[in-house]
């Protein structure tokens, strides 16, 4: 071994000195949980589920400290950041600390130390134990809430396109079908997915880390509690969903997908899903827009009752700095 790997040895021992980091593996589901549940906390981003199947390939990984779980985040394009760390529930910690070791290590790293997708109940405990944290409105990770009932009946004025829609639907397809997803489906739901993929007609890094996560979510339901629902019309899958229980009174939404060639089938497969698989929960969770103006759009046209609010911490005003955000400020 060389000097400069000596060094960079020595460096790197520094840096995990402090948090041991592990992947987010199917195994410490129930760990994990332990910490994120007991909050009661409405942001899908502390889904087990969501961390599970977009955190592959070291994007995302765990730390425990101190009664407190520490989640780092690295994706291509973007400087490593952090969540806010998430205490024990009803356990004593000192988290002004928590926060100050994740500053170090994320400078240690030569990152811009930042905290991001932070939503309450975390927004105060960061602000209170680190006043001096500047603080930046993310809306494009604000998740979009609804009312279950209206999702369902789609009632009144606001949603009367979303009606026109489904009954034309009904009207183009009335022995369609509408099946709880088991996985039986599993192969028609990647060919849909597949086939959705083929109609942008470009090829992505992205789209195909989007599928190995939904053959992963598919895979896996029964251990991630997830519950999804299919549209058949003549035996053929046309869409597909994939929900969770995030919270007893919240069901959430982490994928969709149907063949756009039937008239009306979004507004169904979106209306049938909450009608049977929803039915004991008040409202439901469709996550965020990502900043894609046609996505902002059609979540929109639903009218939520109420967005859960993200906002960004860091060490410095970055509301100027180019490039804190990846891919996300290429324009």
């Amino acid at each position: 071994m060389n000097e400069i790997e000596v060094e960079e040895k020595k460096e790197e021992k520094t840096i995990n000195s402090v948090f041991i980091f592990q992947p987010i593996t199917l195994d410490k589901k129930a760990l994990i949980e332990s910490y994120t549940k007991p909050w009661g906390a409405e942001c899908s981003d502390l889904s087990f589920a969501n961390m599970f199947i977009w955190g592959t390939e070291g994007k995302m990984q765990y730390a425990e400290k101190d009664n407190v779980l520490f989640i780092k985040l690295d994706f291509i394009g973007v400087p490593v950041y952090f969540w806010a760390p998430i205490p024990k529930f009803g356990v004593k910690v000192d988290y002004r600390k928590a926060v100050c070791d994740a500053i170090d290590y994320m400078k240690k790293l030569g990152s811009e130390p930042t905290f991001r997708s932070v939503s309450k109940p975390f927004y105060e405990m960061l602000q209170n134990a680190c006043p001096q944290l500047y603080i930046q409105p993310t809306d494009i990770a604000w998740d979009y809430i609804y009312e279950r009932e209206k999702m369902e009946t789609l009632k009144g004025k606001k949603l009367h396109a979303k009606r026109n829609h489904i009954n034309k639907f009904l009207s183009l397809y009335p022995d369609f079908e509408y099946r709880k997803l088991d996985s039986s489906m599993i192969q028609d739901c990647i060919a849909l997915y597949d086939q959705w993929q083929e109609e942008k007609e470009e090829e992505s890094t992205e789209y195909n880390e989007e599928r190995e996560s939904v053959l992963l979510a598919l895979k896996h339901m029964e251990e991630l509690g997830l519950v999804g629902g299919a549209i058949f019309i003549d035996e053929k899958l046309v869409a597909f969903t994939l929900g969770e229980r995030l919270q007893p009174h919240m069901q959430l939404v982490h994928i969709e997908k149907a063949e756009a060639s039937y008239e009306g089938i979004y507004p169904m497969i979106n209306q049938q899903y909450v009608k049977n698989e929803c039915m004991d929960v008040e409202l439901i969770n469709r996550e965020e827009d990502m900043g894609i103006e046609g996505m902002r759009k059609a979540k929109r046209a639903y009218y939520p009752v109420k967005m859960i609010e993200k906002f960004m911490f860091s060490t410095h005003d970055l509301s100027q700095a180019k490039g804190i955000w990846g891919r996300e400020n290429e324009n």
